[in-house]
């Protein structure tokens, strides 16, 4: 799926900030479907997945809902296009929080007691090696939380090749995945982390899709 992106962007011409903007719609749609409760906490990684969360948030907050940001890293340890996203979001004036340090996390457990629904948008698929902190807290505390889950792409922590958690993953309520089912969501304990599949093609032509 990463060799698809890549064609996408840089063989079609797709800017990498358009798949973004439809990822994030995509999943704020199955948000939106769950939830009419407006308090939503989106947590975000600091990689392209993360950007899909912040965008998601946008879509979030102009269709009345009242989202907060959970950020497991340093906003400027932010890729391009997630960036973009962010200062959005901090314009608009939705409460953005990093989680850096085991400290942040008294604020991140306030916000998933307050939250009727959450985001997860962590970890892609690119990710190797077990899961590292704070990531590895957020997930126990999202897990633990009892609350609807909605996944960009995949769960974070689960393993988009093998569908084994890479340590800890997310379960997800409902799995938002991209362009095309990865084979980590339906092998192996990938069915009990992804909760029900959606599949978005986030506007990534047919014929790559076709072709994969």
């Amino acid at each position: 799926m990463q060799q698809i992106d890549t064609e996408a962007i840089e063989t079609c011409g797709i800017p990498r900030l358009l798949l973004m903007e439809h990822a994030g719609l995509a999943v704020a749609n199955a948000a939106a479907s769950l939830s009419a409760a407006p308090a939503v906490l989106v947590c975000c990684g600091t990689g392209y997945n993360g950007g899909d969360g912040l965008c998601a948030a946008r879509h979030l907050s102009n269709r009345g809902y009242a989202p907060r940001v959970v950020l497991a890293g340093r906003l400027d340890h932010l890729r391009d296009e997630p960036m973009i996203y962010a200062n959005i979001v901090r314009r608009l004036g939705i409460p953005l929080a990093e989680c850096t340090s085991p400290a942040d996390l008294e604020l991140v457990e306030r916000w998933v007691a307050s939250s009727a629904l959450i985001i997860d948008a962590l970890l892609g698929i690119g990710v190797r090696g077990t899961v590292r902190e704070p990531v590895a807290s957020l997930i126990d505390r999202l897990n633990a939380s009892g609350k609807p889950i909605v996944a960009a792409d995949i769960p974070s922590g689960l393993d988009a090749d093998t569908g084994l958690p890479l340590g800890c993953a997310v379960k997800a309520t409902v799995t938002v995945t991209f362009g095309l089912p990865k084979r980590g969501c339906v092998d192996a304990q990938g069915p009990a982390h992804v909760g029900t599949l959606i599949v978005d093609p986030i506007t990534i032509p047919r014929t790559l899709l076709e072709r994969s």
